[in-house]
């Protein structure tokens, strides 16, 4: 065979690892309706891109806004109450104690009805489902005019800007890899060119199997 000289310079070899891997996301929300209703709205589609806080879908609010006017209307009860027996009070004794007046507001239910108010206004703040965070939308699972309870699945949503690719390597390469090491990707879907990413984690596991 014939024998080419080449000048010898000094250097890093570079030992590289081939293996093929799975494109996964770091946030893939599957979302809930956290409160009940029939569905008035459903702003989005499978696929399109969303941002954090933009409305997915929204619930019939009527019922709802019902229960904050009930819950309004039994505080404002509770404090007509509350104070009729005050100034009930503040007529035979001239002045009213303070832990009479804390007796009293309890015995009136106005803590109470505070926080009944409180909770209708949060269920009405419910009705109105919202994206976790910057993404696309996989799935919408509602439709519109149809009566969900809670907990029912309302779409998924996952995050396409933190991805991870989870690649099998053989165990005598693991030697040639490191934490923080360069990794260069090609994506058959988008194009040749690889995409540089770094080794964030090298796991210890090894199939029994493939090794």
């Amino acid at each position: 065979l014939p024998v080419v000289g080449e000048e010898v310079r000094v250097g890093d070899l570079i030992l590289t690892v081939s293996a093929t891997g799975l494109v996964r996301t770091d946030a893939s929300a599957t979302i809930k309706a956290e409160t009940g209703g029939t569905v008035e709205a459903v702003t989005v589609r499978a696929g399109d891109r969303v941002k954090k806080g933009q409305v997915l879908a929204r619930l019939d609010p009527k019922p709802l806004d019902l229960a904050v006017q009930e819950a309004e209307a039994r505080l404002g009860q509770a404090e007509i109450t509350y104070r009729s027996e005050i100034i009930a009070d503040s007529t035979v004794e001239g002045s009213v104690r303070p832990e009479r007046r804390a007796y009293m507001r309890s015995k009136a239910g106005i803590d109470g009805a505070l926080v009944g108010l409180e909770k209708a206004k949060l269920e009405r703040e419910r009705a109105v489902v919202l994206a976790p965070f910057d993404g696309m939308v996989e799935r919408v699972s509602i439709s519109l005019g149809e009566r969900i309870s809670a907990g029912a699945e309302v779409a998924v949503v996952v995050d396409l800007m933190n991805l991870r690719v989870e690649a099998q390597v053989q165990e005598q390469d693991l030697s040639k890899l490191r934490v923080g090491g360069d990794a260069f990707i090609t994506v058959a879907a988008t194009s040749d060119k690889p995409i540089r990413g770094t080794i964030a984690a090298i796991l210890p596991m090894v199939d029994s199997v493939t090794r």
